[in-house]
Formats: structure tokens, sequence, C-alpha cells
């Protein structure tokens, strides 16, 4: 009995190696920097399955350029193994604008940060609250809080003076005509 049992225990191990294809692998390759649509046609990958689990915005890179695999290149897989990519997508992503509204430009900035947008550029106008964030813009309009933007986009902060809005800083915003480009923006808001 105990010789039957150690040869079909044997049996099975062999048999079960041969149906799991034990020891037998094939390397990942190296697909960073390819394009999704080029591995897929391309024979020489047809013993992988190839999943995009996300998709991300790069201007100036190629959509559909693959950016991150796993497993890893060089990695010894089974064949017929899934791997997983991420690639770049063709639009960013979009991202609602924050209430900018009353921070200081410094906690201004690292929301905008934060949210995946960009700081363009600062103006000035007369209020109370020193370095505050008066108002927001986008491509020259308000933007109000909620708004969707793509991710990336550029907004222009309107900032109070505090008490360096006297007429003694006007030398400092570029003279008469800056006083009144500010005054202009508040009336504007």
């Amino acid at each position: 009995m105990a010789v039957v049992s150690t040869i079909l225990i044997i049996a099975f191990s062999i048999w079960l190696g041969l149906y799991t294809g034990h020891k037998r692998y094939i390397v990942v390759p190296d697909l960073i920097g390819k394009l999704l649509q080029n591995v897929k046609e391309n024979d020489e990958f047809s013993d992988f399955q190839f999943i995009v689990v996300d998709s991300v915005y790069e201007s100036g890179m190629t959509p559909g350029t693959i950016i991150n695999q796993e497993p890893a290149k060089n990695s010894n897989v089974k064949h017929n193994r899934k791997i997983y990519l991420t690639i770049i997508s063709s639009m960013p992503d979009m991202v609602k604008m924050p209430d900018l509204k009353f921070l200081t430009l410094r906690q201004a900035t690292s929301m905008l940060e934060s949210y995946g947008l960009k700081l363009g550029t600062i103006s000035y106008t007369r209020s109370f609250d020193e370095d505050a964030v008066q108002a927001q813009y986008f491509e020259g309009k308000p933007v109000k809080p909620e708004a969707k933007l793509y991710k990336g986009s550029i907004i222009d902060l309107v900032v109070g003076l505090g008490s360096r809005g006297t007429q003694n800083s006007a030398d400092t915003l570029g003279g008469d005509d800056a006083d009144d480009e500010s005054d202009t923006l508040v009336d504007e808001l």
C-alpha cells in the first residue's frame, strides 16, 4: 500500500508540474516609452495580455505612450500573463476650481498646486487684506469656485495691498496708470 501511495504522489506531482508549466517562464519586455497600439499589434508581445489600469496627462508627450508597467521589465512570468499599464492620456483630467478668496497668497499657491493648477500672473489692488486673494481669473475672466477646469490650467490672482495700498505705493505699481488699473479691477469684481 505504501509503494502504491508513493507512486501515486510522484505521478500526481509530475502531472501537476506539466499542467501548470512549472519552471517554464518568459521574460517581461521593457514596454516603457512604446505606444500601446504598436505593442498590441506586435507579434513579439503575443505571449502577454495588456490591461490599462491608469492614464495621466503630460503635455508634450504622445497620447498612448506607456509610462509604467507591472510586472517590471526582465521579470520572469508564465505564458499569457497580464501586464498592467499606465499610459499617457490625450486629455488632461478635470478638476474643480478651489475657492481662493481671502486666502493668503502663499496658501492660495499651495492650494492651486494641490489641485494640479498653475499660478499665472499676480495683480495687486487696494484692499485692507494684505496679501489676501481678492479675485481669481482663468483666461482673463473671473472663475467661480467649483468650476471645472483642465488640470494644468493657469489661474491669475488679484491680491490685496493692505497698508501698502496708499498713495505712496503708486511708484511701486508703475505710477498713476497702475492705480487706475487696480481701481478698474476692483470695480469689475
